[in-house]
């Protein structure tokens, strides 16, 4: 019943709508108690946060909040890679005959999910899938050092990526909006792949003024002039309302640390070195 009322909803004018009002002004004090029951729902930890819950002017300034200087430690060692978000991992592991698992017994086409061209650069490497749930840190980093030259963005639905949509909807990540970013590094790409859900209002990146989720049905490749370096662990864009994470990694280039499926992870952590 859930998953045919959700076959049945405008998903998209439905985030859109969710985007919309997630920037209206309310009162204060309506809003202060919109985001403290929020906040005791999901188990927020409000400690962490930079602003005050009285600093907050909507409640999307609330969801893409800051966290305090120092709360997110970033791993200095340069062959690692850290988690570039607040999360879960969903699934993991090699990518094979051109397919990613996106849950136990269903898989997906990379080419799908990146396109015929970068398929090509991260066939029989490696994937790492990230939920972000509602009460995490939704602002998005670099898991590695590197240069940005260019992304792409595909226009597309925007299904759940909870269980009910990993576990129902076929080819879900290549079906939802995202944005792909490769980061080239000293010891190879990796891509970071930003995908929207379901009242995901939009995906932002700091490279480029492209917001997600405008109603819009296209596929672009853009380059980024001139070409943006970052350090690991540096912000590159940010979910307004919460989705997943899909790092790919080149063929041989990647070894995972400690990974399983529902392992709690943070901005900073170590996942695996290059």
């Amino acid at each position: 019943m859930k998953y045919l009322f959700l076959r049945l909803l405008p998903k998209n004018l439905v985030s859109r709508l969710v985007g919309l009002l997630s920037d209206i002004r309310f009162p204060r004090p309506f809003l202060r108690t919109v985001i403290y029951l929020y906040c005791r729902f999901y188990d927020v930890r409000l400690e962490e946060m930079k602003l005050s819950l009285e600093e907050m002017e909507n409640f999307n300034a609330f969801f893409v909040r800051e966290l305090k200087p120092g709360s997110r430690p970033i791993d200095q060692n340069p062959k690692s890679v850290i988690s570039p978000v607040d999360g879960t991992i969903s699934e993991f592991g090699n990518i094979e005959n051109g397919l990613l698992v996106q849950t136990k017994g269903v898989l997906y086409s990379l080419a799908d999910l990146v396109g015929k061209k970068d398929a090509v650069l991260y066939d029989k490497g490696y994937f790492v899938t990230i939920y972000l749930c509602p009460a995490d840190y939704h602002r998005i980093h670099t898991p590695i050092a590197g240069k940005v030259n260019r992304f792409s963005y595909f226009s597309g639905n925007l299904w759940p990526v909870n269980n009910l949509g990993v576990q129902n909807v076929g080819g879900l990540f290549a079906l939802n909006e995202r944005i792909i970013t490769p980061i080239e590094g000293v010891k190879g790409t990796v891509a970071l792949i930003k995908v929207g859900a379901t009242v995901v209002g939009r995906i932002k990146v700091n490279f480029n003024d492209l917001s997600s989720n405008s109603g819009k049905k296209t596929q672009l490749q853009l380059p980024v002039i001139p070409a943006k370096q970052y350090k690991k662990g540096d912000e590159i864009g940010r979910f307004e309302l919460g989705s997943t994470v899909i790092l790919l990694f080149e063929k041989d280039r990647f070894t995972p640390e400690d990974l399983y499926n529902g392992k709690k992870i943070q901005l900073g952590q170590v996942i695996g070195y290059l």
